[in-house]
């Protein structure tokens, strides 16, 4: 693979390698509607919440979704009762029932929409046959943006993929509808938003994503493995204290242990992680076990090949050190690994 090929992996921050302190670059024109035509155009805003009940709920509205043959926009949600069980919902709509603003978060989706009202404050409503919900997220940690936001973008080709974490941490409440029950609820949010016009799997074989909501810290990473095996890995860290974003970077290892089989799919998968980062003062070593598989399924058939998604619960064990400060802390966490 040639260098300028390369260089397109890591187009976060111009072809490099580099970590920064305080990073201020998000702007909250980043969450809005990103335009490109095309027919392998896709677009997601993504969002899960863990609340303080035990349940589990994650919501996504696929502008135009790109794990799908042909493209088109969906809804989807799914809920993770404390119990184990879950329950899974998605709808499809026509171009014409959908419309997204340019300047910020601004979706509707037929019934449903998603928010952003100023100030860290976001407002979104999904019910689907029955089961969805209406909440209020509000930020404790500024939106992320890794450097310049795309996680692979070719000027020759034209080729592009964003990411953007508008919300890495905020705090959640509303209401939860399931089937004629409605449970007001409260707990944790996250939000981030993707955008290519090249379907992913053309770019990216499969990744590893996982994020930590704690009293003090939050943590957000991935571990992206290219489609050319030659390619760099995409490696997103972002580290919060309180309400500031410590470390912004894409140096960072993740090491796959504890390899097991999915005896439904047979596909392989890491029980064991461990993300690990040294730069600009900030060391940490993160170790994740994961404790309980919450889902497993095969996607629609979009590519020559099957695609499969699962999602964990873990816990987890973080040792850190912020310019000479050590801590270490511990939870449980969610992570998922996508084989695209």
């Amino acid at each position: 693979m040639e260098e300028k090929e390369k260089r397109c992996y890591l187009a976060s921050f111009e072809g490099e390698r580099r970590a920064e302190r305080n990073p201020v670059n998000y702007q909250r024109r980043d969450d809005a509607h990103h335009i490109y035509q095309g027919d392998e155009y896709y677009e997601w805003w993504y969002i899960d919440c863990s609340f303080d009940n035990g349940y589990h709920m994650v919501l996504t509205y696929h502008y135009m979704n790109g794990f799908l043959k042909p493209i088109i926009p969906t809804t989807q949600l799914m809920v993770y009762r404390p119990d184990g069980k879950q329950t899974l919902r998605m709808a499809a709509w026509k171009p014409e029932e959908i419309q997204a603003g340019a300047d910020w978060c601004d979706v509707k989706m037929g019934d449903s929409w998603m928010c952003d009202k100023g100030n860290g404050v976001y407002d979104l409503s999904m019910i689907i046959n029955g089961v969805g919900a209406q909440l209020t997220m509000k930020s404790i940690v500024p939106g992320w943006k890794l450097g310049a936001g795309f996680n692979y973008k070719n000027e020759e080709t034209g080729a592009v993929a964003g990411w953007v974490v508008p919300v890495p941490h905020a705090e959640v409440e509303g209401e939860l509808y399931l089937k004629g029950e409605t449970l007001q609820v409260k707990g944790t949010a996250y939000h981030d938003h993707n955008w290519g016009n090249r379907r992913f799997y053309r770019i990216f074989s499969s990744w590893y994503w996982g994020r930590i909501h704690s009293s003090q810290y939050t943590v957000d990473y991935a571990w992206v493995f290219p489609r050319d095996p030659e390619a760099p890995i995409f490696a997103p860290l972002l580290i919060a204290k309180g309400g500031e974003i410590v470390l912004s970077t894409n140096i960072m290892n993740t090491a796959l242990n504890d390899i097991v089989r999915d005896p439904t799919i047979q596909q392989d998968y890491a029980r064991n992680l461990v993300v690990s980062t040294d730069n600009l003062g900030v060391k940490m070593n993160l170790t994740i076990d994961t404790t309980r598989l919450v889902e497993t399924m095969q996607l629609p058939q979009a590519a020559e090949w099957n695609q499969y998604y699962f999602r964990f619960l873990a816990d987890y064990r973080m040792d850190i050190e912020i310019d000479g400060t050590k801590e270490t802390i511990g939870g449980e966490m969610l992570h998922e690994y996508m084989v695209l």
